[in-house]
């Protein structure tokens, strides 16, 4: 189901063929094999919780964030000499989008401090393309790439601090 892009998983919600709770669990459980094949993030949010569906394009929809972004209590490091780094604010788009009713699944790896091209220097070792795993993922962004490439959810943040 979450091949699907945002607007047809919309319209699903609305209609009630599907649930958030159903979404939910199937982009946890994708996180978790994504993760096992090609390391494309730092934490799974295994507690995440469905949402109420309104007229919100994004709500009861899973979404990934760039581990370089804050997340408020929950672990947000980009970087080993972060890695045990919990904030204790919220990035303005990571809230912007909870309050459009988005659910956080996972927080994605990224180039170390998001400087690199290649996907190849996260801290948590290279992210592998899901396509190709001789070929890179690329970008300081690919954890949120493969997660999007692999079907994981519709959308994950990604930013361009330096070559991605």
């Amino acid at each position: 189901m979450m091949e699907k892009g945002i607007k047809e998983l919309h319209e699903l919600l609305v209609s009630g063929k599907v649930t958030s709770e159903e979404l939910v669990k199937e982009s946890i459980q994708k996180s978790h094999e994504v993760e096992e094949k090609y390391n494309a993030f730092v934490t799974i949010c295994d507690d995440a919780k469905s949402n109420t569906v309104t007229e919100s394009l994004v709500s009861g929809i899973p979404f990934g964030v760039k581990d370089n972004y804050s997340t408020k209590d929950i672990l947000s490091t980009g970087s080993n000499t972060l890695k045990n780094y919990i904030p204790f604010f919220i990035a303005t788009v990571v809230q912007k989008l909870f309050d459009a009713g988005a659910i956080m699944t996972n927080k994605t790896a990224l180039d170390e401090f998001g400087m690199g091209g290649t996907g190849t220097t996260c801290h948590t070792g290279p992210v592998l393309n899901p396509w190709d795993k001789e070929r890179m993922c690329a970008g300081s962004s690919a954890g949120s790439a493969c997660a999007v490439a692999s079907g994981v959810y519709p959308f994950a943040l990604g930013s361009d601090t330096g070559d991605s």
